[in-house]
């Protein structure tokens, strides 16, 4: 795993990639009693003719893990060295990607995080934090979807935070995905004023005909109330 701290005053100090842990933090550390975290995902695949391991667009995830760090007030970092970071520690940890039978197409998840460390309760300023990275294998297998749709519990709101992947968003949406998963359902399609906005963790395309008989690709606007993700910003 990944690991870099910074303080007030004194900056980020050298990352480290070290054996997976547990992560030792104060108690109070306002991370836990304000949800002062944000985070990203990157899938990285290994290329099937090379062998070499690559991602898509991965700035575009740091940077949105950038601006979702900012939007709390945590320190600001500089992508490039923290793409030369995760570079490293897939290319040390690449022995983890899974081989499946089939042909079936395996990946290594990139989970960062950014949480502030803090000893002292209080709701301000991060003067401590901490990057981490952690790499967990999984399969990249497609599978239909059901989907319930919420009209009374809502993930996103106009002048909300739905547009930033910080910790305090999905939290209170554990209720509804459970109940959705409950009675037979993969994950929950919510919706707002009668509009569909996003999965869970999924921007949400639509294949219609017009009433003019031509196919058209739609999706949600992004006007703060989605997480614009990579995908969907390289298909619109």
């Amino acid at each position: 795993m990944l690991q870099a701290d910074w303080e007030m005053g004194k900056g980020w100090g050298k990352p480290r990639i070290l054996p997976y842990e547990p992560i030792k933090i104060d108690t109070t550390a306002t991370s836990l009693h304000y949800g002062i975290s944000a985070f990203e995902g990157i899938s990285v695949v290994r290329n099937a003719k090379n062998g070499k391991s690559q991602a898509f667009r991965t700035q575009n995830n740091l940077n949105s893990f950038l601006a979702a760090s900012e939007h709390l007030d945590l320190p600001s970092f500089n992508t490039d060295e923290l793409l030369e970071c995760c570079k490293q520690l897939v290319k040390l940890d690449k022995s983890w990607f899974p081989e499946l039978p089939n042909d079936t197409p395996g990946q290594l998840y990139l989970r960062l995080a950014h949480i502030a460390t803090d000893e002292v309760l209080g709701v301000r300023t991060a003067r401590k934090s901490k990057i981490f990275a952690i790499l967990n294998p999984t399969t990249l297998k497609p599978k239909t979807l059901r989907l319930k749709c919420s009209t009374e519990v809502f993930k996103n709101w106009p002048l909300g935070h739905g547009n930033f992947r910080i910790a305090s968003n999905f939290g209170p949406l554990v209720p509804t995905i459970q109940d959705a998963k409950i009675n037979g359902f993969d994950d929950v399609l919510w919706t707002l004023d009668g509009f569909v906005k996003e999965m869970t963790v999924i921007n949400v395309f639509a294949l219609i005909k017009s009433r003019y008989g031509v196919l058209e690709l739609i999706t949600p606007p992004d006007d703060g109330c989605i997480f614009n993700g990579s995908v969907r910003k390289s298909i619109v």
